[in-house]
């Protein structure tokens, strides 16, 4: 399962990015048009959402909205 941060700041970019290295965490980095985008691998469901948890509460942020799941083929 693949979980896409995306941002239009640079500064949280470069510091979600570090977050992630030093949680060993495996992702790739793109730009596309202004924004900044991450993208984890090999997170399970429960994974991801204690990484968005943990995230929220050390940068001090809310949350939004997680993207629905798409339906079994």
């Amino acid at each position: 399962m693949t979980t896409t941060i995306k941002t239009s700041s640079k500064n949280y970019f470069n510091k979600i990015q570090k977050y992630l290295f030093n949680k060993r965490l495996f992702f790739t980095t793109t730009i596309n048009n202004g924004a900044y985008v991450l993208i984890i691998f090999n997170l399970d469901e429960i994974e991801t959402y204690l990484l968005v948890q943990k995230m929220t509460r050390h940068f001090h942020l809310t949350s939004k909205q997680l993207e629905p799941k798409a339906l079994a083929a």
